[in-house]
């Protein structure tokens, strides 16, 4: 996505808008159940206003998206951008890239809740004391068990029993 407004996109010369962006959202949602969704967005591009980047935070929450990825804009020597007038002040930047995050926290809690009492294909990521691995949707599992000893790389069929502060809690079956 990188932005939800169509001017700030225009001006990263992409060569989408934001309703082509929900068009293939919806596109992918009708084919696939409850996909997951994640993007990277761009915080402070030179330009943006609070108008911009309120269309980005509606955006974001339209979609749903299972995760984002956020980033502060930073000029690349040899860019056009790094030549545009109106850049964002460090200060609103930060501020619009902490409201993001937290956004990104509550909708990665949202895409998590609809899978409990569900059963996940994990492929285990680490074997110690606190297992946890990747589901196929992307989210973290941490996996419970009764002392039986996972190896890392484990292809596990867990059932997911609650939704952590950042992960799934799930136990093998």
């Amino acid at each position: 996505l990188q932005s939800g407004s169509d001017t700030i996109l225009k001006r990263m010369c992409r060569q989408y808008n934001a309703d082509d962006f929900r068009e293939k959202v919806n596109l992918v949602k009708s084919q696939l159940d409850r996909p997951a969704i994640t993007t990277d967005i761009i915080v402070g591009f030179p330009g943006e206003t609070d108008a911009d980047f309120e269309q980005t935070v509606n955006l974001a929450k339209e979609v749903g998206f299972a995760r984002m990825h956020v980033f502060t804009f930073s000029p690349r020597s040899g860019t056009a951008a790094a030549e545009m007038q109106n850049t964002v002040d460090t200060k609103v930047t930060k501020e619009r890239s902490k409201i993001l995050r937290d956004l990104d926290r509550q909708l990665q809690s949202n895409f998590r809740q609809q899978f409990i009492g569900e059963t996940a294909e994990v492929l285990l990521e680490n074997s110690t004391s606190q297992p946890k691995g990747r589901a196929e949707r992307y989210f973290m599992v941490e996996i419970h068990t009764d002392g039986k000893r996972l190896k890392k790389n484990d292809l596990l069929q867990v059932n997911l029993t609650d939704n952590g502060q950042d992960c799934m809690i799930g136990e093998p079956r």
